[in-house]
């Protein structure tokens, strides 16, 4: 009966629903995962090893190796065989975990609540059961940073909520929710001493943003936009109501505000001739341009150019960019950092700092947009309908 019972619990983790508080996350989605050491680190663990359970003592190390389709499992004195999936379940609410993966070799990293493992795509699958607030917490931290103001941290978390629940199904057709990379969300585990941002994300639990039909928004955010954020339809073709460009002069004094970066003039030259100019009628001159504005074409000869391209060919901070061209090489002054759609993460911060609420910062950014309980939004999982993920900075 106590199995039968534990096994249930188990199924329980396992699942999800929108409104559930738990998620199943892919940690260490990137990495062909061989050979792990776990350990537990806080509270109490359980080992499930199909249908025997075992208790864990304080920082005992196992050892998780792929043995064919199956998971060997063993740790300083005992070979416990082989299992198709092996759990760590935590008893206390809060447990903590170590992982360590040695083959391929990988930093160490801590992890709340729960772990499975098993084999799937020619790898160890780890997935991590967790806590979805703790999640959203590690989630705001590999985001923004520590140290930062509260209310920034409430704003990224609205946003980082708002991404989990309307794209909980993301990978579901592999086994679990959503991965740890930006592929979905940037996720890299618990970082202790954190406390002040766990409590940010508590103090806007369940919230999350809307628009006018009360369907999740599409949650884009960036470094810096340089003093005007974009529209979507100049980054992402489809235009939002709620995406729409507005100037910031909260963070042109940060140092991601301004860039600049020289390139080969005959480099230039070619890339303009794969875009469809003829460079052999153009001059010097001809390719000079300096926007007032955010702009969506860099312009030469009457071809246009999308910026974004631009920036996607020479790897550029931004799409806000001057153009100069010299006798051998052409200097870009750009202005800003990331994709400039959504909310600006340093002129959030310096509004956080200027005493603004997180409310008034994320409606300074996305227009028309109402933060409520996710009970009463009109979900549909996977609703980003521009199909980007929250923040795709070239580093």
């Amino acid at each position: 009966m106590k199995k039968f019972v534990f096994s249930l619990l188990l199924l329980f983790l396992l699942s999800f629903s929108i409104f559930a508080q738990k998620l199943s996350v892919s940690i260490f989605n990137n990495v062909k995962l061989s050979t792990i050491l776990v350990t537990p680190t806080k509270g109490e663990y359980n080992l499930v090893l199909g249908d025997t359970i075992i208790g864990l003592k304080p920082l005992q190390i196992l050892y998780i190796s792929r043995s064919g389709d199956s998971i060997l499992v063993r740790d300083e004195f005992n070979n416990y065989g082989n299992f198709k999936r092996v759990t760590l379940v935590g008893k206390t609410g809060n447990d903590v975990f170590r992982i360590k993966p040695i083959i391929p070799a990988q930093a160490a990293r801590m992890y709340d609540d729960n772990i499975t493992f098993y084999v799937d795509y020619d790898r160890v699958m780890a997935i991590n059961l967790v806590d979805r607030e703790k999640y959203l917490a590690s989630v705001v931290l590999a985001e923004t940073g520590p140290n930062k103001e509260e209310e920034l941290y409430k704003a990224q978390a609205l946003l980082a909520r708002t991404y989990t629940v309307s794209h909980a199904n993301k990978h579901q057709s592999e086994g679990f929710n959503l991965c740890d990379t930006e592929h979905c969300q940037a996720y890299k585990g618990r970082v202790e001493n954190i406390d002040y941002i766990y409590d940010a994300v508590l103090d806007v639990k369940d919230l999350i943003v809307v628009d006018a039909d009360l369907k999740p928004i599409t949650a884009a955010f960036h470094a810096n936009c340089g003093g005007q954020t974009a529209n979507s339809e100049d980054v992402w073709v489809q235009a939002l109501p709620y995406l729409k460009s507005v100037p910031d002069r909260y963070c042109t004094s940060s140092s991601n505000a301004r860039w600049e970066k020289r390139i080969p003039l005959s480099r230039w030259y070619k890339f303009l001739s794969e875009q469809g100019v003829d460079t052999s009628k153009i001059t010097r001159s001809d390719l000079n341009f300096n926007p007032k504005n955010r702009p969506k074409y860099y312009t030469v000869k009457g071809t246009k150019i999308l910026t974004t391209t631009v920036r996607k060919y020479f790897k550029l901070k931004s799409a806000w960019f001057s153009v100069y061209a010299g006798k051998k090489e052409v200097r870009l002054s750009g202005r800003g950092y990331g994709h400039g759609v959504g909310m600006c993460q340093d002129g959030a911060l310096q509004m956080a700092r200027k005493g603004m609420s997180y409310e008034e910062i994320v409606k300074y950014y996305f227009k028309g947009i109402q933060i409520v309980n996710i009970s009463k939004a009109n979900i549909s999982t996977q609703t980003d309908s521009l199909k980007v993920e929250p923040s795709s900075v070239v580093k």
